[in-house]
């Protein structure tokens, strides 16, 4: 496979090394990279590279593959992941720095969300105190409230 910033990278190369499954495809980038109708059914990527298949698409938990049938793009994340913690406990995303760390922040409370490289754990950390805690999403669950030096409950 191409490499995907390479400026010669066909759309299948881009759209496998993103992990996409699903997109809507202009003329010109059918044109462009030679697809079929037979490449491209019902509006499935997966099949484009040869190579990938749906163990290479990131895991989301939802099945968003007929967006064009319902016509709901569900960008929520799956009920039983980190991630929804987080909203449920009202952390919302910052950023992801270098290394592909992923910090979630509630600004109000002074929480500061880190996730672990495997994605199976969560920090959560006072940024007044930088006290903190690992969690796994079953500890999470049991979170009811985070008080920090900032606010507390």
């Amino acid at each position: 496979m191409a490499d995907e910033n390479n400026e010669n990278a066909t759309t299948a190369d881009k759209i496998v090394a993103y992990g996409v499954t699903t997109a809507k495809l202009t003329a010109d980038a059918v044109t462009a990279d030679s697809l079929t109708a037979d490449s491209v059914q019902a509006g499935s990527i997966t099949a484009l590279a040869g190579t990938a298949d749906k163990t290479d698409a990131p895991d989301t938990g939802k099945d968003n593959s007929d967006v064009s049938a319902s016509g709901v793009l569900d960008l929520r994340p799956p009920q039983e992941s980190l991630k929804a913690e987080l909203c449920r406990l009202g952390l919302e995303y910052s950023s992801t720095d270098a290394a592909g760390v992923e910090s979630w922040r509630d600004y109000q409370r002074g929480v500061l969300a880190t996730f672990d490289g495997t994605g199976a754990n969560v920090t959560i950390t006072d940024v007044k105190t930088n006290l903190g805690r690992t969690l796994t999403l079953d500890g999470l669950k049991a979170v009811t409230r985070i008080d920090t030096m900032t606010t507390a409950d």
